[in-house]
């Protein structure tokens, strides 16, 4: 595996990302300018490593085939210092709506595919007012129980109790 082409894909992948991250700026014109002086070498070499590679063949072909066609937007970043080197973000956030498709296709019912929609509306709208998950289903287990009163109100996720009793 250490002297596949692909393991060695990966060495030369691997300082353009410490470089990145290395990369000390105020501003993109900044950021484009360190770039261009220290990922663009590292770039180049990993390029050129790709378009001498002969006669690769399946998994690692096609794999070639998709990073030489885009490597004009690959190098865009040498272009615009907003453009950022990898999506990762992107699709870490996307990702949550992802799991919750894939896990709808196993709902046995109407009603399970709406228990489902129910959970995972709750788990993000928890995560965007910075609560801990656990303490939150913990509280709201805790307490819906025993309530009083008919309101829900007290127990969403930016109600000032659950805040502070759940808050991260």
């Amino acid at each position: 595996m250490k002297n596949s082409k692909a393991y060695r894909v990966l060495q030369l992948m691997r300082p353009i990302f410490h470089e990145e991250k290395q990369l000390t700026y105020s501003n993109h014109k900044e950021k484009l300018v360190q770039r261009r002086l220290h990922v663009k070498p590292l770039m180049d070499k990993l390029y050129t490593y790709l378009e001498n590679i002969s006669f690769p063949q399946g998994r690692l072909k096609a794999a070639i085939n998709n990073a030489l066609k885009l490597r004009k937007r690959v190098y865009q970043i040498f272009e615009d210092g907003r453009v950022p080197l990898t999506n990762n973000p992107v699709e870490q956030a996307i990702r949550p709506s992802t799991l919750i498709r894939k896990n709808s296709l196993f709902a046995k019912s109407t009603a399970g595919a709406q228990a489902n929609a129910i959970f995972y509306t709750l788990v993000a709208t928890a995560n965007q007012n910075h609560l801990n998950i656990y303490k939150y289903f913990k509280y709201l287990f805790d307490h819906l129980p025993n309530r009083k009163d008919e309101g829900l109100e007290a127990y969403l996720p930016w109600s000032k109790e659950v805040q502070t009793e759940c808050h991260k």
